[in-house]
């Protein structure tokens, strides 16, 4: 059962996830460094990237949804 964005955070950021995955021109990389993705940084309206496990700084994201800091994106595994 879709939800929309503004109903479910949780659900916003998997379809982010998901888009930007099908728009990725084969396996997602860093846009840090190039090296393969682990994570995907997301907040509605703001950021949308990849990033390695090396950029996901736990001073920045929230990984996985756990310890959610306002103004401050998820990092969603891939």
């Amino acid at each position: 059962m879709p939800a929309s964005s503004g109903d479910d955070p949780d659900a916003s950021a998997e379809a982010a996830l998901s888009a930007a995955i099908d728009a990725a021109d084969g396996d997602p990389e860093c846009v840090l460094c190039s090296k393969p993705a682990d994570y995907f940084l997301y907040e509605p309206g703001s950021v949308e990237k990849f990033v390695c496990w090396e950029h996901v700084s736990p001073h920045s994201a929230a990984v996985d949804g756990e310890g959610e800091r306002p103004g401050r994106p998820v990092a969603l595994s891939l």
